[in-house]
């Protein structure tokens, strides 16, 4: 392998291995950039992304071989990335309108995904290791929640 391969990817953590199973390194390929876009929506600072991103991908590289045998490496690679945004999140600005929280965490995070990065429903699907049909009810059920959340506060106001 030549060193030219990762040239390419400045976030990766100078401590990872040089070399990566094929499976990892084409995973990490395929989703570093919408994991970047995610964590720099969820924190509001491309440092703070930037460093919750290559710590997710340091956390799944330590533990690819059990990852590849779970019932689904992308969603156990959402839940680790979901954590390390959360961790780096806590520390930063938040961008996202800070309305009460009423969404669960998946419906947040297609909203996020889809509403707010414009992904397909197929590649948020994707992303978050799961069926296109559950995404499209996560999102149903989120704008049936927001769509309560303002009828409630119309009322009060």
């Amino acid at each position: 392998m030549t060193a030219d391969r990762y040239a390419l990817a400045p976030w990766r953590d100078e401590r990872a291995p040089r070399e990566y199973p094929l499976e990892y390194d084409a995973f990490r390929q395929l989703n570093h950039q919408p994991y970047l876009r995610y964590a720099c929506l969820r924190t509001g600072d491309p440092v703070r992304a930037e460093r919750s991103v290559s710590l997710a991908f340091a956390a799944l590289y330590a533990r690819w071989p059990d990852t590849l045998r779970s019932p689904c490496p992308a969603a156990a690679a959402w839940e680790i990335l979901h954590t390390a945004v959360d961790v780096e999140g806590q520390y930063g600005r938040n961008p996202e309108p800070q309305l009460p929280c009423v969404l669960t965490a998946a419906q947040a995070d297609a909203v996020r995904l889809h509403h707010h990065l414009g992904l397909s429903v197929h590649k948020t699907a994707a992303l978050m290791g799961t069926e296109e049909d559950s995404v499209r009810a996560l999102l149903r059920s989120a704008a049936r929640t927001a769509g309560v959340v303002c009828a409630r506060a119309s009322r009060r106001a």
